[in-house]
């Protein structure tokens, strides 16, 4: 039903409880909270923290006589839905007045409080992880971010329990403005999803390319946060008005990315356009998935990582 939320969530018990925070779901349309799985960006990560918390808590080593237990929730990819299921994570730590509630036998209430988190693992958008960030440093949780990059997140004096293991935007817009320096590509254009991610990417490689210099923006384009109908074919035909910029810088989600592919295909635009990529796009299959050929000569850009054995 419409504004319904949906608590969708795993509970594993333990002697200490972490918190998550995944987009095992896209965001949902026509008032819906959440829409589609997704696999590379959700499940995958969520996955990852399970086995985790397996390898932590099977090691005799590690944690001796301690299980480490979990409470993850879904964001849906939004923002305000993230913080509506992150306030589970505070409740525990909220005192509700009971002197009112009296039992029909006439003794005392039994109230159950929930798991107290120790801290929290996520989001993976910027957005969620600043809305939920400033939430959690009211009550002192730590928050640990697998992929927000947003440059404003280092603010120690405003996020002072957040941190990350990923770098900020402008270390991945210094390598994309050197990418496009050597491959000598002096005009381009920008393409952002609105919101703190995709603004202060394309903010930063701007900035990156003034500096170094011998970079001209044709022009920059911004993705709705709620695209209308047409939208991206509306992005395509102003990218196409200057046919010299033929190299796109995207700081954008996948799901953006796929739809602005889907709409440069429409219109017969494959082969035309340059895409270079920041992380969000990465080595990730979903946003290219039965339109590889409008894929095809992109440069995109993904943190340094090691594989796990």
């Amino acid at each position: 039903m419409p504004g319904h939320t949906h608590l969708n969530s795993i509970r594993i018990d333990g002697d200490i409880s972490l918190g998550g925070l995944f987009p095992v779901h896209a965001r949902g349309n026509d008032g819906k909270a959440c829409g589609e799985l997704k696999k590379e960006k959700g499940i995958h990560r969520l996955e990852a923290m399970l086995f985790a918390l397996d390898r932590i808590n099977n090691d005799n080593e590690l944690l001796p006589n301690i299980t480490l237990g979990a409470r993850i929730l879904d964001t849906c990819s939004r923002d305000t839905h993230a913080l509506e299921q992150s306030l589970t994570f505070v409740q525990a730590l909220i005192e509700k007045d009971s002197t009112d509630v009296k039992c029909l036998s006439g003794g005392p209430p039994i109230i159950t409080k929930p798991e107290r988190v120790v801290g929290v693992i996520g989001a993976s958008a910027s957005s969620v992880s600043i809305m939920v960030a400033n939430i959690l440093r009211l009550f002192k949780i730590p928050q640990v971010s697998y992929a927000s990059t947003a440059p404003e997140l280092s603010d120690n004096t405003r996020y002072d329990f957040f941190s990350r293991v990923v770098p900020p935007d402008t270390y991945q817009a210094q390598a994309m403005v050197d990418i496009v320096k050597a491959m000598r590509w002096n005009y381009v254009s920008t393409v952002a999803s609105e919101g703190n991610y995709g603004e202060s990417g394309v903010d930063a490689f701007i900035q990156k390319s003034r500096e170094d210099g011998g970079i001209c923006i044709s022009q920059s384009v911004k993705i709705p946060r709620e695209p209308r109908p047409g939208e991206f074919d509306k992005i395509i035909r102003r990218l196409t008005e200057n046919p010299n910029a033929r190299v796109v810088i995207i700081f954008a989600n996948e799901d953006d990315i796929k739809r602005l592919l889907q709409a440069a295909k429409k219109a017969n635009q494959t082969g035309h356009f340059i895409w270079v990529g920041s992380d969000s796009w990465g080595s990730k299959i979903t946003p290219i998935l039965n339109q590889e050929e409008m894929a095809e000569g992109a440069v995109t850009i993904l943190p340094k990582r090691q594989s796990i054995r």
